[in-house]
């Protein structure tokens, strides 16, 4: 699959398994991701900190990490080194990343309550800084991996199949292996019980094994996009922009594409982000069986896999934006259903079937918002000749990011409402009507208004199929013209 000559313009076509191999770096940092969604439950149940207060050292902390985009991303834009333009900030990213976290999820819990939230909130701090570098990489490197709108999709299947295995994988090894393997034998406590997930050597472990997974894909990632991350690949021929920070201002005002997806999936994030972090708390408080979240996850592969694979024949097809707003129709109508159904311990099968259904169609609509950046990348070279991927990609990371940083805070506001917000909240112990309430908001109705502003903003996003076939032939003849001079 090398370059190849079509009937209006050529692309830059990659392989199919430097395809895989790059989208590996996005799941090295969505490991990471799924992990710091236990972070509430972590420094409430284990180290002993108030939900409130915990919601709102989030959401401060993913504020700054908004801020550090913009930064990274000129300098990402700017980098073009002995080894490239994207794979420094891949490899360092992912060190300080679970450096940080391996940290964190080794804070003593003999420490007084201020160390700890001194302490933890420190290297979040530190962590975020790594998270920055290394997905900036994975939304920017895709303007250089491949510009052929046949082949982005192929991506998203890569990118959703990883991604989905890893959110169902990374559930059940904390919830069900480490959690059943902490509690027998001397994990069991004084009252009789095992400690599971509120033992502090669980996380210990637990981090230690994401950290060698996640760095292993880092360094396959950065093999996949070697060839690529050279000059000839940067934008119309090769020559760095001189970047300013009101080029940011420009594009805000001018590129409507990257507008409309900011919004689109900035709130779809936050209802995931949402949904994420309060799954615990359904599995283990309202099904009454917190070892069923492993196993529901693990029933997820097969199906998210499959969709995941028909999703990019289908984007292929049809184009990036209606699969997207297919999936966010069906997904939107599941959590409807899902709320008036409720979970139920007594035929659990029902709650957890519609949910299957409901991540299938948000899986295929999500796994085409990376390709959608490049695209509108391009758009961006097509409209004022700049090739910015770093600035793109962290500019949309940046207001993605101001948005969902309310989900912690949010969940931590709503457990504090219920009355849990500074208690432990015991494994598959029922709690109250109040909280079952807060669990299904944070579940299903946030989410729910992300995908009403996903649909409504879709409709100025011009981007299709045919649109980005145009915008490739544009800038083809402009590469032409430009070496024939």
């Amino acid at each position: 699959m090398g370059n190849s000559k079509g009937a209006a313009n050529q692309y830059n076509n990659a392989k199919l398994w430097q395809i895989g191999f790059f989208s590996l770096n996005n799941c090295a940092t969505n490991i990471a991701m799924f992990l710091m969604m236990q972070y509430s439950y972590f420094t409430q149940n284990v180290l002993g900190l108030a939900a409130a207060i915990i919601g709102l050292i989030a959401t401060g902390t993913r504020i700054f990490d908004a801020i550090t985009d913009p930064l990274v991303g000129v300098l990402v834009d700017r980098t073009n080194g002995r080894f490239g333009k994207f794979r420094p900030y891949m490899l360092i990213g992912n060190v300080i990343i679970w450096a940080s976290l391996i940290v964190i999820f080794n804070t003593p819990a003999h420490w007084s309550i201020h160390q700890k939230y001194l302490f933890t909130t420190l290297f979040y701090v530190i962590y975020i800084i790594g998270y920055t570098c290394q997905t900036v990489v994975t939304k920017a490197g895709q303007a250089v991996l491949t510009n052929n709108p046949r082949q982005r999709p192929i991506f998203s299947g890569f990118d959703s199949v990883l991604t989905q295995m890893a959110s169902a994988l990374v559930p059940m090894l904390i919830t069900t292996i480490l959690a059943e393997k902490y509690s027998v034998g001397e994990f069991v406590g004084e009252s009789g019980k095992g400690l599971g997930m509120i033992n502090p050597a669980m996380w210990k472990e637990a981090v230690l094994v994401l950290a060698v997974i996640s760095f292993i894909f880092t360094i396959l990632a950065i093999i996949g996009i070697s060839e690529k991350d050279r000059p000839e690949f940067f934008g119309q021929s090769g020559a760095q922009p001189k970047l300013k920070f009101r080029d940011y201002k420009d594009i805000v005002v001018h590129n409507r594409p990257i507008q409309m997806l900011i919004i689109s999936a900035a709130t779809d994030k936050l209802g995931q982000l949402l949904m994420s972090g309060t799954m615990t708390y359904l599995f283990a408080n309202m099904l009454l069986d917190s070892k069923l979240q492993g196993v529901f996850s693990s029933m997820l592969i097969a199906p998210l896999v499959a969709i995941s694979i028909g999703g990019v024949f289908v984007s292929r097809k049809f184009g990036l934006k209606r699969t997207f707003l297919v999936g966010t129709w069906g997904s939107m109508i599941m959590l409807a259903v899902m709320f008036v159904i409720r979970p139920n311990p007594e035929v659990p099968a029902v709650f957890l079937a519609l949910f299957l259904v409901q991540k299938c169609l948000a899986s295929m609509g999500n796994a085409g918002i990376i390709p959608m950046i490049a695209d509108c990348t391009d758009y961006e070279t097509y409209r004022s000749g700049r090739f910015v991927p770093g600035m793109m990609g962290t500019m949309f990371s940046f207001i993605d990011k101001i948005i969902s940083s309310f989900s912690a805070m949010i969940q931590g506001f709503a457990l504090t409402l219920a009355g849990v917000g500074n208690v432990v909240i015991k494994p598959n112990e029922p709690v109250n009507a109040t909280f079952n309430m807060a669990i299904m908001v944070c579940f299903c109705i946030v989410p729910i208004l992300g995908h009403i502003a996903t649909i409504i903003a879709m409709r100025w996003y011009d981007l299709d199929k045919d649109k980005m076939a145009e915008i490739q032939a544009e800038l083809d003849r402009r590469r032409n013209s430009g070496a024939a001079a």
